[in-house]
């Protein structure tokens, strides 16, 4: 008996062994591959089978047994592989769209420069509206003039409306006061301000919220710009996949202005190049009761075949520090007239608890932007009320009070930042005439990751540039602040974003069984001395084994 079934354990070895590994569709050979797999972190192949899955990841030796005759065999010539970025945090549809105008400011120039383009450009342009962006809110604050004055001397007869280059306050003619419905009666709406000079009228500023009485006016829905919006998904996957990014969060889609539909159709013609996760944005304006019956039949968990969920709500909670509009706990110490002196709320904590508790239940993961440090503590006071359902995050995170830090961990809450160019030291001094030596605690990056919160990394775009190379490095460049290794940045655009877009199962690392989606780069980081990190070029892109970008001479 022991005889007899020692052979019959031979003989289904001998089968085994004689049964032929399954081919490959494409084998990359002789590379670097970086697989954020901590059992396996290294690799120099990797074998993607016809379902564009990763069959085997080793050395090229082993993975021989995958190649047959039909084996697309691509020699890597010794560059760097890693898994696909994936940003958590980017505005997609806004960032490759003219819907809000194409009269681009220079925020280093002046006021006269500004005066000047805006001419060149109603000149040149035939909308209803005249749209652009990109004045810096200081420079204009210190003008002799009213800012409405300011434009209308050079564009009196069209509405103008002006997007700050951080996008939290705009600049109206007074025109596009009218037009907005804006007047010295007009109350501030809900996370917002109107400036006003000393007898109440607008002075043609206005911030957060408030921007959106004039845009709602301008880009009401349309074919036309049905049609701007869908262009505008195609060539944001384009620029994505240029980058090396294999999924994305748009961060903020207007639901009420076709935003939603533009990607949906983008979805159903099978024209997307990246894994994405659409956030609805929830409208401070709007009534509770309607809007939460909306986000809810709005949500689209997708399946394995999609591309496409909608499956994230996009919170503020406050706006930013640089107008003082940022909820602190403490009063700034010089605000912007007509400002709170702890800024202001766009959703107020009961109402958050109530959005975030609703539509935790729904399905939904909250996307919630929070800066002061009042609202990252309302923000996971509202997640912990909720049960701690989901997958939440708190993105920016500029300052947190110390008694919150080791709550993000706790409450299983991924801070999610922007280290963009400019935290650099001259940003902390920049703001200390606003909050004091809170501005030297701005950005606590290092401390968040070393509490062993999750830390994802993502680019704001068009905020801030795309690249993740280059968001990598910055966030390597804060002195104390920073992340403490490159492997820590690289997992943080990787396999921790991953965890927050549902998908690390499948994506986020280099292993057997997950999406072959990966980028390969013109040289190895790992190597590279951090002032060279920003300037390293993606050469080629793969999602779920397809090429979506290659670099010319690759």
């Amino acid at each position: 008996m022991r005889i007899s079934l020692t052979l019959a354990g031979l003989l289904m070895l001998a089968g085994s062994s004689l049964e032929a590994a399954e081919s490959a569709a494409r084998l990359l050979e002789n590379g670097k591959i970086y697989t954020v797999n901590e059992r396996q972190p290294w690799a120099s192949a990797l074998a993607i089978g016809a379902d564009g899955r990763i069959l085997a990841v080793g050395d090229s030796q082993a993975l021989q047994a995958h190649v047959d005759g039909q084996t697309e065999r691509v020699d890597l010539g010794g560059r760097l592989v890693l898994p696909g970025f994936q940003d958590s945090h980017a505005h997609v549809l806004d960032a490759s769209s003219e819907a809000q105008g194409n009269c681009t400011l220079d925020p280093g120039e002046g006021v006269a420069q500004w005066l000047a383009e805006v001419e060149a450009c109603n000149a040149g342009d035939e909308g209803d509206w005249l749209l652009g962006w990109g004045f810096a809110l200081h420079t204009l604050l210190e003008a002799d003039q009213a800012p409405r004055d300011l434009l209308d001397a050079v564009v009196a007869d069209r509405p103008v409306a002006l997007m700050e280059q951080t996008s939290h306050a705009y600049w109206l003619n007074s025109k596009g006061l009218a037009l907005a419905g804006i007047d010295a009666d007009t109350p501030d709406p809900v996370g917002g301000v109107i400036l006003r000079d000393q007898d109440g009228r607008p002075t043609g500023l206005v911030l957060d919220n408030a921007g959106d009485l004039a845009l709602d006016q301008a880009l009401p829905p349309s074919r036309a710009l049905a049609e701007v919006y869908y262009q505008a998904v195609l060539a944001g996957q384009d620029e994505l996949a240029k980058n090396g990014i294999t999924s994305v969060a748009d961060a903020r889609v207007f639901w009420r202005r076709g935003h939603l539909e533009a990607w949906q159709k983008a979805a159903e013609r099978d024209e997307l190049k990246v894994r994405t996760a659409l956030g609805l944005w929830a409208y401070p304006s709007l009534d509770d009761e309607q809007q939460l019956a909306v986000l809810k039949a709005l949500y689209r968990p997708g399946d394995a075949h999609s591309l496409l969920r909608v499956n994230q709500i996009k919170f503020y909670v406050d706006g930013i520090i640089h107008n003082t509009t940022a909820r602190l706990q403490q009063p700034y110490r010089q605000s912007l007239p007509g400002v709170d002196r702890k800024g202001l709320y766009y959703f107020g904590p009961e109402r958050l608890r109530r959005y975030v508790g609703e539509l935790s239940e729904a399905g939904f993961d909250m996307h919630i932007h929070a800066i002061g440090d009042q609202a990252v503590g309302d923000a996971l006071d509202a997640i912990e009320a909720g049960g701690g359902q989901g997958r939440h995050r708190l993105t920016h995170v500029e300052l947190v009070d110390k008694a919150d830090l080791p709550r993000f961990k706790q409450l299983n809450v991924t801070a999610d930042f922007q280290p963009s160019r400019y935290f650099a030291p001259s940003f902390l001094e920049d703001n200390e005439p606003l909050i004091g030596q809170r501005a030297y605690r701005l950005l606590p990056l290092g401390q968040l990751h070393d509490s062993g919160a999750r830390v994802t990394l993502s680019s704001d775009w068009d905020v801030n540039p795309l690249s993740p190379l280059g968001i990598m490095h910055n966030a390597l460049s804060l002195g104390e602040r920073s992340l403490p290794s490159l492997a820590a940045a690289v997992r943080a655009y990787t396999l921790d974003a991953a965890y927050v877009l549902r998908q690390e199962q499948d994506t986020g690392s280099l292993e057997v069984g997950k999406q072959a989606d990966l980028v390969v780069l013109d040289r190895d980081i790992f190597q590279l001395p951090l002032e060279q990190l920003g300037q390293t070029r993606v050469l080629w892109t793969l999602l779920g084994g397809e090429q979506v970008y290659r670099a010319e001479g690759f």
